[in-house]
């Protein structure tokens, strides 16, 4: 009698419990990058058609560009601190492929105390290929940064960026 009094009392308190911890952990995701100010490392025959801005605009069909140099690199300032998930990017969709290899994914809450979140060996093999990171838990930060670490001359091109998040305070 007394085990029978135990568990009616247990599984309940189990239940909700269990109900609780689902609650606290479930958040929407959001693309924190879509619009939000980027800065190239350089760019492209100083041509507006490669600016910053759109690699967050949604479209898949334009690319940035930065001029050939040992480590190009892209930031982006998503404006406050955020618990970023994922990190996505997508290789351009008209030529060259192989452009994005050898990248590092990193986060930060300024521009200089970045964390490596993720790495991307390559190279994309297809037009429009999608690299996706999944950062550690409780990455936490203001700006992302990706960049080309390993060759002489290389060129960063990605079409579109997105970062998977959620703000925190």
């Amino acid at each position: 009698k007394g085990l029978d009094m135990f568990l009616l009392l247990l599984v309940p308190a189990l239940v909700y419990i269990c109900y609780v911890d689902i609650i606290t952990c479930h958040y929407e995701l959001t693309n924190v990058a879509y619009s939000k100010p980027v800065t190239l490392s350089s760019l492209f025959d100083n041509d507006s058609r490669y600016i910053g801005s759109k690699v967050v605009n949604g479209l898949f069909s334009d690319l940035i560009a930065t001029t050939a140099e040992r480590s190009p690199w892209l930031r982006i300032d998503l404006g406050a601190r955020f618990e970023i998930n994922e990190i996505e990017v997508f290789a351009r969709t008209d030529c060259c492929v192989n452009q994005l290899h050898d990248v590092d994914f990193k986060v930060g809450g300024s521009i200089h105390h970045m964390h490596r979140c993720g790495h991307y060996t390559g190279p994309t093999t297809a037009k429009g290929q999608r690299i996706a990171v999944f950062c550690p838990r409780n990455t936490i930060g203001r700006y992302v940064q990706i960049q080309i670490t390993k060759g002489p001359s290389n060129y960063l091109t990605p079409a579109e960026v997105l970062v998977w998040g959620v703000k925190v305070n």
